[in-house]
């Protein structure tokens, strides 16, 4: 899951918190992301990327489901950093 990908070791262990990140991506029907971007920044370079990496990380994702019509679907991920 992109939980358990989301390495935050790289952001300053003084940084108790801060605001969070939030991801947008696609999730192609059979599985891959496309077009992961950054729409709201936490103000700190490092948390954004730990961010986005973790979603290329959690990638491929599971195929949609049959039922679903779509091609694929939006995601919208928030990382709010609380040590």
């Amino acid at each position: 899951t992109v939980a358990w990908q989301w390495r935050h070791g790289d952001v300053d262990p003084r940084i108790r918190m801060a605001p969070p990140a939030v991801v947008t991506f696609t999730i192609r029907r059979d599985g891959p992301t496309a077009a992961v971007r950054i729409i709201q920044s936490s103000g700190n370079l490092a948390l954004d990327l730990s961010a986005q990496r973790a979603i290329a990380d959690a990638s491929p994702f599971p195929p949609l489901p049959l039922g679903y019509s779509g091609s694929d679907v939006s995601i919208e991920f928030w990382f709010e950093l609380k040590r």
